[in-house]
């Protein structure tokens, strides 16, 4: 394990999976007398998607919805508060191997770890064969730690276009003249050129999710950081950061970029 003490946050080259660099990095958190534990970003990988070496396994979807279980329980225990927000990147995988829909039905805990949403990204770029519809979507399911009603913090989530009209009708105006996001996200395309990881996401998708759960000087962590994608854009608003990546290639090009410090006001 090393530990990198950055502008804004820190990072840490170890395995996500282990209890030792969980409580680590709880512990680097918890020193600052302003800490708050309210969300947590993952993209793991998804299981014999990509042919990188991290993402190819050899065992059946039961076994790795378990070890994504084990993973996410960790992180909810020590390094989420009551209500905190805890969300998990995921595809539906393949035939005979389905296992974030496993992990879907098997993590939820009535009252204590609750699955709020699933959210769709709809990409631009569809992929495909003859026989069968264009895919062009990517799930991410939203949990809440504790009753899904009761999140810790949800600043309303809006889209830059204008509803054109004041409500429903008078009795139920509209609370912004914009609209509100729903759990299909349109508006955000995926990257195309320029990645430092091969699944690495459009930053502005977590920075909705920053936005929603968090305030200014508060902490996001993520797990499976690759690119540091997340860590980018919680500068970008203010907020401080906890990743772990386990790859020592992608996580030096991580640290070397994050160390340059950009005032918000500066980044594109």
């Amino acid at each position: 394990m090393r530990i990198e003490t950055l502008p804004d946050g820190f990072a840490i080259l170890g395995d996500c999976t282990d209890e030792a660099t969980v409580l680590a990095a709880e512990s680097l958190i918890r020193e600052r007398d302003d800490a708050s534990f309210g969300l947590i970003i993952a993209d793991p990988p998804y299981g014999n998607i990509v042919h990188e070496k991290w993402d190819r396994v050899n065992v059946d979807d039961g076994l790795f919805s378990d070890w994504m279980i084990k993973w996410t329980r960790l992180w909810a225990d020590n390094c989420l508060d009551l209500g905190g927000a805890f969300y998990v990147w995921g595809g539906l995988g393949t035939p005979g191997f389905r296992p974030f829909l496993r992990y879907l039905s098997e993590m939820e805990q009535p009252g204590k770890f609750e699955l709020a949403n699933l959210i769709t990204w709809k990409k631009k770029r569809a992929y495909g064969v003859q026989h069968n519809y264009l895919w062009t979507r990517e799930e991410c399911a939203y949990f809440v730690n504790g009753p899904a009603k009761k999140p810790h913090k949800f600043h309303v989530p809006l889209l830059t276009e204008k509803r054109g009209y004041a409500g429903y009708n008078a009795k139920y105006p509209a609370k912004s003249e914009f609209y509100r996001r729903s759990n299909v996200w349109t508006d955000i395309n995926e990257l195309f050129h320029g990645k430092k990881h091969p699944t690495e996401k459009t930053q502005r998708l977590h920075e909705v999710m920053i936005e929603t759960h968090t305030d200014p000087g508060e902490w996001v962590i993520d797990p499976f950081a690759g690119s540091g994608v997340t860590a980018f854009a919680a500068r970008k608003l203010g907020r401080k950061f906890m990743l772990v990546e386990q790859d020592e290639t992608y996580f030096n090009d991580l640290v070397e970029r994050l160390r340059v410090k950009i005032e918000p006001a500066e980044v594109k």
